[in-house]
């Protein structure tokens, strides 16, 4: 599991609209590039997208579905390929927010595990790459939103 914290000088609600916005997280991610709601009412429990991700030439797609939202607290999704959840959970502090990104891997499928090792089309070192990504991408949000 990997996780990564950021203190922001912005409100929850402020925070929450951008960790809710799945179709302009490409902005912030160095790995995603957007999703698509493709079923159920954006941003609540059931509801479904398509997440569109790239990695030097490697692009793919995953097939994601909300599984906890809490309004200004907590977004969970999870992805099918492989099966893995994302969380977002925003902390009042002071008169910022505390955000923090964890991600937990239930089920890795073959294809994925040799994608990581070996030739190393997703990355060598994935885990770390991945705790990596989830720095950078709190770091645009802060970058954003206390602009």
């Amino acid at each position: 599991m990997e996780t990564a914290s950021a203190y922001i000088e912005a409100t929850p609600v402020s925070v929450w609209k951008v960790v809710n916005d799945i179709e302009g997280m490409g902005r912030f991610s160095p790995e995603n590039t957007g999703g698509t709601w493709t079923s159920g009412t954006p941003g609540t429990v059931g509801a479904k997208f398509k997440g569109t991700n790239k990695h030097g030439l490697i692009r793919w797609s995953t097939h994601c579905t909300v599984v906890d939202v809490v309004d200004c607290r907590r977004f969970s999704f999870e992805s099918d390929e492989p099966k893995a959840r994302w969380t977002y959970v925003l902390e009042p502090s002071g008169t910022g927010t505390v955000l923090t990104e964890t991600r937990e891997i239930y089920a890795t499928p073959a294809l994925y595990v040799r994608m990581m090792s070996g030739s190393g089309l997703l990355g060598r070192g994935r885990d770390q790459l991945m705790q990596t990504g989830m720095e950078t991408t709190l770091a645009r949000i802060k970058a954003f939103l206390e602009s």
